[in-house]
């Protein structure tokens, strides 16, 4: 004869099937409330027009074309993006570029000067920070770039509430940059704010919060109800 589950038993499972339903809750809220970025954020119209178009170099002709070759792909006047010198960093090593972005993360100071991460996807350039509003456009992309001392001071990253300053940089690119542990950067010698740093609003959804808080008196209720059950 099979037994059903004691109070114990149901117990156990409520949370569980709560945590799915609230999951699945979430989601829904999330693809059904669309908060669209401030137009005032997107600045591609002020950039400089692109160099060309991303080229992945493959390994054979990293063997066979010299790097001058694989440099003639692109318009040396043009600016560069992060997706072009990763997909083929072998035509940009050593040679000057010019290359726009957000500041975000922290500044990190050394002997001479700062490593900074700049950033140049749409979040960076087009929407603002993801939180501020639902539209996805993929990950984070961007480059480390080395400022010297001598560039311009009082630069303002960005973070979850803030756009960074957005810059325009001129530097040599550096395949295996040794001070950067052999990653890719640049190390500039020119900047220009192109924007300054701003804030965004971070949106709170009601439906969310609402959600949440049903969440914590469920989970309330839960503790109590097994209080009451004894050990």
């Amino acid at each position: 004869m099979v037994r059903g589950r004691g109070p114990a038993g149901r117990l156990l499972i409520a949370p569980v099937v709560f945590l799915i339903v609230l999951v699945v809750g979430l989601q829904l809220l999330d693809t059904t409330v669309a908060r669209t970025p401030d137009p005032a954020l997107d600045l591609r119209a002020g950039l400089p027009a692109e160099a060309g178009e991303v080229v992945r170099c493959e390994r054979e002709q990293l063997d066979t074309l010299p790097a001058e070759q694989l440099a003639e792909r692109f318009d040396p006047d043009g600016r560069v993006t992060s997706a072009m010198v990763t997909a083929c960093p072998a035509a940009f090593d050593g040679r000057r570029v010019t290359y726009a972005g957000e500041l975000v993360g922290d500044l990190l100071r050394r002997d001479g000067g700062a490593w900074v991460q700049v950033n140049d996807d749409d979040y960076a350039l087009v929407t603002g920070p993801l939180g501020s509003h639902t539209e996805r456009r993929g990950g984070n992309q961007g480059l480390a770039v080395w400022l010297p001392d001598d560039l311009p001071d009082g630069l303002v990253a960005g973070r979850a509430d803030r756009r960074g300053d957005v810059v325009l940089v001129t530097g040599v690119v550096h395949r295996q940059d040794p001070a950067d542990g052999g990653g890719l950067s640049v190390r500039a010698d020119r900047l220009e704010v192109l924007a300054p740093a701003t804030d965004v609003e971070l949106a709170v959804d009601p439906g969310q919060a609402v959600l949440a808080g049903v969440a914590i008196a469920a989970a309330a209720a839960i503790w109590l109800l097994r209080r009451r059950q004894g050990p």
